[in-house]
């Protein structure tokens, strides 16, 4: 016995089809735009609004934000309660430089602000100068590729970070970058936080030699870099004291014993830009 039963005809179900594919490309690509996958960013990453004007009150409160952000971070806290003040100092690079010695410094003067370098480094080290750990937060403006920080400007705050506990471990405090060897893992990423951990490898006579890595708050390793720091024979002659200012203030035992950053968690404050009449 033969069935009257009519299936759909091709045309329906090639329309049900269209449908069916369209209404999941919709979604596909609606979820994709609200929640893009880690590595398709890198492709096609967001349009990023420019720097903020400095002067704006917005732009003072965001900088507020970001240094209590940073504060609260999980692994400065874990850092600040695990290891023994006796045996580590916190402090922040440039936070005591007069703004006119440092507004034609590249890393505190040029490169600072909203957008860049918002906030001074946090640093902690062992008091011996054997090990330094340094949270820094980087920008949408510091970038190459659109949302990847520049490798030149990553590149430059190893060297800042490198050099710092290579010149520690010199007799006069001061050195100069003789070689940096420099190895990218992978992309890291605008408008976060990431690690810098440096270690000395030996100090010898005028020459340090140290080793250091850039990690995310993941620690996952970004960067890996080591290098050689020379004292030039005239060390004696320059002003140790503002390499040392520059560095920043070292508290003493008692002072790392409070409260930890206490006085060193304020904003340095941005430089005004002058209207023109």
């Amino acid at each position: 016995m033969s069935s009257n039963f009519q299936g759909p005809s091709r045309a329906l179900r090639t329309l049900r089809m269209f449908t069916l594919a369209v209404s999941l490309g919709s979604t596909a690509y609606t979820v994709g735009a609200l929640y893009p996958p880690y590595h398709l960013s890198y492709v096609a990453p967001r349009v990023a609004p420019p720097p903020p004007d400095p002067n704006l009150p917005e732009t003072q409160a965001y900088v507020a934000a970001l240094e209590e952000q940073l504060q609260k971070l999980p692994i400065l806290v874990k850092h600040r309660s695990n290891e023994d003040p006796e045996a580590w100092y916190e402090t922040r690079p440039y936070l005591s430089v007069p703004e006119e010695r440092r507004v034609n410094n590249l890393t505190a003067g040029a490169l600072r602000g909203p957008g860049r370098l918002a906030l001074l480094p946090l640093v902690r080290a062992r008091r011996d100068e054997s090990e330094t750990f340094i949270i820094v937060h980087v920008g949408r403006a510091l970038c190459g590729h659109d949302g990847i920080v520049h490798g030149g400007l990553l590149a430059t705050l190893l060297d800042e970070a490198l050099a710092r506990t290579a010149t520690q471990n010199l007799p006069e405090k001061i050195g100069v970058t003789a070689n940096l060897t420099i190895n990218y893992r992978a992309p890291t990423r605008a408008d976060q936080f990431i690690v810098l951990r440096i270690h000395l490898l030996e100090a010898k006579g005028r020459k340090s030699r140290v080793s250091g890595t850039i990690e995310d708050l993941d620690g996952n390793i970004l960067i890996e870099a080591s290098g050689l720091f020379v004292q030039p024979r005239y060390a004696k002659f320059l002003n140790k004291n503002a390499v040392l200012e520059r560095m920043g203030t070292v508290p003493s035992v008692e002072q790392s014993k409070r409260t930890p950053g206490e006085g060193l968690s304020r904003s340095v404050a941005l430089p005004v830009v002058q209207e023109s009449s």
